[in-house]
């Protein structure tokens, strides 16, 4: 489990250090498909790592790591929890994603 979190956090911080890379946008790719939903559910989040993004991942996969920040647990990712899964840890590197606007 602790090299998963090592290589999680790593890849948020290579995504920290792309210029092309910001939360505004990174929402706005997990909702295009929303139809008066109030967040992100687990199939969108499926349907933008596996067809959007090309990921290899399996939705039991998915489905744990959509529970284990949907922190208030109604079924949906909101943006603050969205920006949780992808912020990463270190200050500095958090301070580049935040200090970028949408495109």
């Amino acid at each position: 489990m602790c090299a998963l979190e090592g290589n999680l956090e790593k890849n948020r911080k290579e995504l920290a250090m792309r210029a092309d890379f910001n939360m505004c946008d990174c929402f706005k790719l997990f909702t295009q498909k929303q139809q008066g939903k109030k967040g992100v559910d687990c199939d969108d989040l499926y349907y933008v790592l596996t067809r959007l993004l090309g990921v290899e991942i399996t939705k039991d996969e998915v489905f744990n790591m959509f529970y284990r920040v949907d922190r208030d647990g109604d079924g949906y990712w909101c943006y603050d929890e969205l920006e949780c899964a992808f912020m990463p840890r270190d200050k500095d590197y958090a301070n580049l994603i935040m200090s970028r606007v949408g495109f």
